[in-house]
């Protein structure tokens, strides 16, 4: 009878189990590990999204305040640059006014008027004004051939405001008739379709009745005329409504994303509540500031040579065209500074402002741009109120066109939408993604939301599950090692074959253990990540109602304009045209 061999496995199956403990060990302190850096990973990812949206601001911030910066230092050099190449206007400019008030007084002979004027004519070249001057002090003196030869000649370089400025110079010498001889001959060179932005000085002179009541009767006459002949044309009445509605946008608000940060986050069609609350907020704006327009009183200049005065001033300092390309962008930049670097908003504000300074306008345009622009072109709040009026139907239709294109734009739900990197859970799970809206009911929201993580866990759980064929690879492979080694002894094939089938069961045991490990994670994650998302989709859903609401308030503010344009105190008597 053969012998029996017995082989003790003793020794190999205590090496196994020792070397079986070791790796449980390490594998706990690696699946520690592991837990620790995802955990790590999870918080930085949400501390990087924060940084991130923060120095996005921070960039944005920088950005506009560098712009305001180049606007302040580039409205420096412009107006640097205006005073280098026409600052010897104004000392002829100033002049004009102290000639004047010096012949009321009597203190300067007519030698020194004469010597000063004249010098004013040679250096200043080409400037209607200085041969006006020289007129002027001719005419103190009875000097008739010098007064005419300097009236042709301010008259060749300017027609208009020559004539404008002596219309003024002897309603202030109590000389009406002749005044209005200059004031008639001043309107019947002018085309009501291209008037020169002088022509400001007769819309102020005529609200604080500079020309007189023979004068105030001609330029009310003028004006209906022009009014009534160009508002014919729906063109002219739907340009004017036009530059109403710009108006109205450029007292659009600014909304804080921080008080709307998750539904910004959430919702792919914020811009566009965004521009509904800003546009909306335009409406209590321009209450606000036309109100104050609305009350304004100064009182008028009893004394007429004052105010006299006054418009002088204005016609030979605010007007003159070769300033005007410089003073264009001088308007940009300050338009800059005034929206705090938004270069979008501040060419929106810049347009309305350029348009009165152009070199011609139509008479109901100036009127327009009169109300709405006061100090591009030089007028004083008393006529901006009456200008108002003027346009009080216009300003009415531009409201409403206003308000009723961001009403037709205006959003009554969002779409929701959670992306697989709305939150680090998301991210580190794989979540499926959701999308909602915020009409939907709560409960319904939650519930498919709660529906999409758990499709998100079950997936991973499956990823990560270990199923029998984890098995079939590493049996493989200590099936081959045991034909081997069998070929050459039957003992150590039959040695290799329970230690390769020990090996085997080990291996993948271990690769169980950690699959069992981090499918618990999973699982440990799934109530803290539903959480996480529910939390976020409520707080845009109540940020979207906020914003509603706020919009309706600032909406509602509607007929609080409408009433104060339609109870306009200058509105009744205006004819359609800026008249006291």
């Amino acid at each position: 009878m053969a012998e029996t061999i017995r082989i003790d496995m003793s020794p190999v199956l205590r090496r196994i189990d020792s070397l079986e403990n070791r790796m449980d060990t390490s594998i706990s302190d690696l699946q520690t590990g592991v837990g620790q850096i995802q955990t790590d990973l999870s918080t930085t990812s949400a501390e990087l999204r924060e940084l991130k949206a923060a120095f996005d601001e921070y960039v944005m911030a920088a950005q506009r305040t560098a712009n305001v910066q180049r606007s302040e230092t580039k409205v420096g050099a412009l107006k640097a640059e205006l005073d280098r190449q026409f600052g010897h206007y104004s000392v002829v400019r100033r002049s004009s006014i102290g000639l004047l008030q010096a012949f009321d007084i009597g203190n300067v002979t007519n030698e020194i008027a004469s010597a000063v004027s004249e010098e004013l004519m040679i250096e200043s070249p080409r400037y209607w004004l200085a041969p006006a001057l020289v007129a002027l002090a001719a005419w103190s003196r009875d000097d008739k051939e010098i007064a005419d030869k300097s009236v042709d000649a301010a008259f060749n370089r300017s027609p208009e405001k020559t004539s404008l400025f002596f219309a003024l110079v002897l309603r202030r010498q109590d000389r009406e008739d002749a005044s209005i001889k200059w004031l008639r001959h001043y309107f019947s060179a002018l085309d009501p379709t291209a008037l020169t932005r002088e022509f400001a000085v007769i819309l102020e002179a005529a609200s604080q009745d500079g020309f007189g009541p023979a004068g105030a009767a001609m330029c009310l006459e003028m004006l209906t005329r022009w009014n009534s002949e160009l508002r014919s044309r729906p063109d002219v009445v739907d340009a004017q409504i036009q530059k109403w509605v710009e108006e109205i946008g450029v007292h659009r608000g600014r909304v804080d994303v921080n008080h709307y940060s998750a539904l910004a986050f959430v919702s792919p069609q914020w811009p566009a509540v965004q521009a509904q609350l800003e546009s909306a907020a335009a409406i209590p704006a321009m209450i606000d500031d036309y109100t104050r327009v609305r009350d304004f009183d100064a009182p008028r200049s009893t004394i007429i040579e004052d105010l006299l005065d006054d418009l002088l001033e204005q016609l030979v300092t605010e007007y003159d065209d070769e300033e005007l390309p410089l003073r264009r962008e001088v308007a940009f930049h300050e338009a800059v500074i005034d929206e705090s670097g938004d270069l979008q908003r501040a060419d929106k504000r810049a347009a309305v402002q350029l348009e009165a300074l152009e070199e011609t306008i139509d008479a109901v345009s100036l009127q327009t741009m009169s109300a709405i622009s006061p100090d591009a072109l030089g007028v004083s709040q008393r006529t901006q109120r009456v200008a108002v009026g003027a346009g009080q139907e216009d300003f009415r239709s531009a409201t409403g066109r206003f308000t009723m294109d961001y009403r037709s734009r205006a959003v009554t739900s969002v779409p929701l939408h959670l992306g697989p990197k709305h939150s680090s859970y998301a991210e580190n799970l794989g979540f499926v993604g959701w999308d909602g809206d915020s009409s939907e009911p709560e409960e319904s929201a939650v519930r498919r939301l709660d529906t999409a993580w758990d499709t998100t866990v079950q997936t991973r759980i499956d990823e990560l599950a270990l199923t029998n064929s984890a098995y079939i690879v590493p049996s493989l492979i200590a099936a081959g090692v045991v034909v081997v080694v069998s070929v050459i002894s039957i003992l150590a094939g039959l040695f290799a074959l329970v230690i390769g089938a020990a090996t085997v069961y080990f291996l993948v045991e271990q690769k169980r253990k950690r699959a069992d490990a981090a499918i618990a994670e999973v699982e440990a994650a799934r109530d803290k990540a539903k959480q996480n998302s529910r939390d976020l989709l409520r707080r845009a859903t109540a940020e979207f109602v906020d914003a509603t609401l706020v919009y309706e308030e600032l909406d509602s503010a509607e007929p609080d304009l409408l009433r104060l344009i339609n109870t306009w105190p200058t509105a009744a008597n205006s004819n359609h045209a800026v008249t006291a």
